[in-house]
């Protein structure tokens, strides 16, 4: 194993698990937009979202839905498959973890899976009360996806099925469909564990 793959030792007992990283997401796509030399408003406009608020995206300012991030990769030629990128070593450790931004609104998302990993995504996200990836349902271009809720509940809608998980429960769908998820609970936060294959391209 080479040594820049060797992970740090185990947290003490008790130690907070906090991502230490994060992709800059908004800084990526204002990078990409400037090399387009496409505007704000043009931008804003093609993706169907207020300027400033796509200003804020940029800025790191603002989450969007995941439907209007995957919009924003669209119209800008970037990569879904990007935003699953790790560069985390072969061992990942339970404080080290990469935070992922994936849109949605209260919700904090960390990968799981290495710089190695090419056929599979593993994402732990953990939803507030009344956290969702949004109002609109959205596609991945991926083959399976794969929902563990490890705690409090979920509302997985594909197209117009509505699934209510609890913990426990697992769900394995097409993610090429149309579909969006939510913490119903007003109180109780949501864990889960969610595997993506092949990785989102």
């Amino acid at each position: 194993m080479a040594k820049s793959d060797l992970a740090s030792p185990t947290l003490p007992p008790g130690s907070p698990v906090v991502a230490t990283t994060s992709h800059q997401i908004g800084p990526m796509l204002r990078q990409r937009r400037k090399e387009l030399n496409l505007t704000l408003a043009q931008v804003a406009d093609r993706v169907g979202i207020a300027q400033g608020f796509l200003s804020e995206i940029e800025r790191d300012q603002a989450s969007p839905s995941v439907a209007t991030l995957i919009r924003l990769c669209d119209c800008l030629g970037v990569s879904v498959g990007s935003l699953f990128t790790s560069s985390q070593p072969l061992l990942v450790r339970a404080g080290e973890r990469e935070q992922m931004r994936y849109g949605g609104q209260l919700i904090t998302y960390e990968l799981l899976t290495s710089r190695s990993a090419h056929q599979m995504a593993s994402i732990m996200s953990q939803l507030q009360p009344g956290g969702m990836s949004g109002p609109e349902q959205h596609t991945l271009n991926a083959e399976e996806e794969f929902v563990l809720v490890l705690q409090g509940e979920m509302i997985m809608e594909i197209g117009t099925r509505e699934f209510h998980l609890f913990e426990g429960d697992a769900l394995t769908f097409d993610p090429r469909q149309k579909h969006r998820y939510l913490n119903p609970s007003k109180m109780t936060l949501c864990r889960t564990l969610c595997v993506i294959t092949p990785q989102p391209r």
